[in-house]
């Protein structure tokens, strides 16, 4: 059965303190207040492997890092993929809340909709049969039904008119993270 998914920034659900680092930092200036987190992947045994709408695609492997910004008032966490300087992908979590620490550390509430931009420049709306399922049962209500259809509209609007702005706040988020 489906539910709400409570998942960290550091994503220690998925990755032990072997497998990756994790620093983390509070942000609060007029573009952006939340939490910003950058995890380097460094030990993982083998290479994390996805389907996307493109076929197979990896989204960890020893060196790669995840960028995420957690909006203090958003409901959504964008995970921002890097090999090297290159940006891979974007994978936006819609969210029922964020819970972001002092530090910058966050934990989030996902609502099972998604939203994935690629190198390409293409944003799309994933999980949609997810989302309708926890509403049919009973999972979520009517009012966080529509909430995640809108907030992820609203990123596929962000992805849209302000990608260049995003991804220019992204790079110096991780080049103050990699420091």
């Amino acid at each position: 059965m489906l539910e709400v998914k409570r998942k960290n920034l550091d994503r220690r659900e998925w990755y032990d303190d072997s497998q990756r680092t994790f620093e983390c930092k509070y942000i609060k200036e007029e573009s952006f207040e939340g939490g910003a987190g950058l995890i380097t992947f460094t030990g993982l045994a083998e290479p994390e492997m996805v389907d996307s709408p493109k076929g197979k695609l990896c989204i960890a492997d020893n060196g790669y890092q995840w960028l995420e910004l957690a909006p203090k008032d958003g409901n959504f966490v964008i995970t921002t993929m890097f090999i090297g300087d290159r940006i891979f992908q974007h994978y936006v979590d819609i969210t029922l809340r964020n819970e972001i620490s002092p530090t910058g550390d966050a934990v989030f509430y996902d609502l099972f909709l998604d939203v994935v931009a690629d190198e390409d420049g293409k944003a799309m709306i994933i999980d949609e049969d997810e989302l309708l399922e926890a509403y049919k049962d009973g999972v979520i209500d009517a009012e966080e039904y529509d909430l995640a259809r809108t907030v992820a509209s609203q990123v596929l609007d962000l992805f849209s008119k302000n990608r260049d702005n995003l991804e220019a706040l992204i790079r110096k988020r991780r080049s103050e993270l990699n420091a």
